[in-house]
C-alpha cells in the first residue's frame, strides 16, 4: 500500500496467508515517487516471506 504524505508517499505492507489472516507492517519508509513506493514495498514483502533480510528504505520516518 501506498499513501501520500507531506510531499511524499508512505509505503505500507499488508501479507495475508492462506488462511486469511493478515499481518500488516507499518511504515516501511518515505519514497519520492509512488511507483518508488510501491516498489520498495514488494521487494520488503517477498524477502519477509522468503525469511530473508528486509532491506531498509533509503529515508526513514521519524
Amino acid at each position: 500500500m501506498v499513501a501520500p504524505a507531506q510531499g511524499a508517499f508512505d509505503s505500507f505492507v499488508i501479507i495475508r496467508d492462506e488462511h486469511g489472516n493478515q499481518r500488516s507492517h507499518g511504515t516501511l519508509g518515505r519514497f519520492a515517487s509512488h511507483n518508488a513506493a510501491t516498489n520498495f514495498a514488494v521487494v520488503w514483502a517477498i524477502a519477509s516471506l522468503d525469511g530473508d533480510t528486509v532491506p531498509r528504505a533509503p529515508f526513514q520516518v521519524v
